[in-house]
């Protein structure tokens, strides 16, 4: 069965069992690395909140030869406990002063994410582009957020400035940056201890946030950069493991930027899930000049 044809049968076996008080439909909701991806959601009793259901494991699931029922019979069991009821009050939203209280940044790759660039309030940051979130006030949301949207700062009649002084605020606010030392990061995981041969080992720390969570955004912190290169004691590089955190090392000559470079696009390429992947690119931060630069990245190469 082609892949159109399932959605609708989903959809007709969903209804049937969610009954004529429930709205089911589908959506197409554009990803971070233009990752689009179909979901189903089922809003009972006129609520307006449900979780996105992803459609394509499922579709997997139906050529490894489920039936259409059992895979309806598993997505209403999975909105079912993961259903939020009644309907929530977003007038809110059309307020700049109440968004702006709970505003957060995040770093995305600019080229792979043109698409939507071109729908969302947006500023360059080296290779990459800062966009904005709204964090949802209730934590049972987990890292749930509204994407700022053209349309809605033509609503609020704000301008890209404000809203990313406010964005800037509340990310330091809600998730202060953590630079982590691996080796102490393995040592309490696995209580295995990477130095017991006596052999000096090179510092590696990897950049994030207490959320562990949309981490990579602390490069846009003056301060952060700063402190790290103290504790550094010099220049060192950033190789973005994901748009979650980075890695860094120091800036010595044994690491050469392109060969940096091509680890990142190998651990991109096969142990990051596409909408994770942050971008191929190593950086410099250069201590005395208090500056990030890009110092390999594949126009580059």
């Amino acid at each position: 069965m082609e892949y159109q044809s399932f959605l609708e049968q989903v959809k007709d076996s969903v209804q049937k069992r969610t009954g004529e008080n429930s709205n089911v439909r589908f959506a197409s909701v554009l990803k971070n690395n233009r990752n689009c991806v179909d979901t189903i959601t089922i809003l009972n009793g006129g609520g307006n909140v449900s979780p996105a259901i992803y459609m394509a494991p499922y579709y997997q699931q139906y050529q490894d030869g489920a039936s259409i029922e059992e895979i309806a019979e598993h997505i209403v069991e999975f909105h079912s406990l993961h259903a939020r009821e009644g309907v929530y009050d977003l007038s809110f939203y059309t307020d700049f002063l109440q968004v702006r209280k709970r505003v957060v940044c995040r770093l995305v790759n600019y080229a792979k994410n043109w698409e939507m660039l071109r729908q969302v309030p947006h500023r360059r940051f080296l290779d990459l582009a800062v966009v904005y979130y709204y964090k949802m006030e209730d934590d049972s949301f987990g890292d749930a957020g509204i994407l700022v949207k053209n349309e809605h700062m033509e609503m609020w009649d704000a301008d890209i400035e404000e809203l990313d002084d406010a964005a800037m605020s509340n990310t330091a606010r809600f998730s202060p940056y953590e630079c982590i030392c691996i080796a102490d990061m393995l040592r309490e995981l696995t209580g295995i201890r990477l130095d017991e041969s006596g052999e000096e080992q090179v510092p590696m720390y990897v950049l994030t946030n207490t959320q562990k969570c949309f981490g990579s955004a602390m490069l846009l912190y003056q301060t952060v950069l700063d402190a790290i290169g103290e504790r550094f004691g010099g220049d060192y590089y950033v190789l973005p493991s994901s748009v979650h955190e980075c890695m860094l090392i120091p800036a010595t000559e044994e690491f050469e930027p392109e060969k940096l470079r091509e680890i990142v696009c190998e651990i991109n390429e096969e142990c990051v899930a596409e909408e994770e992947v942050l971008g191929d690119s190593v950086y410099r931060y250069c201590k005395d000049e208090r500056k990030l630069m890009t110092v390999a990245s594949k126009d580059a190469a």
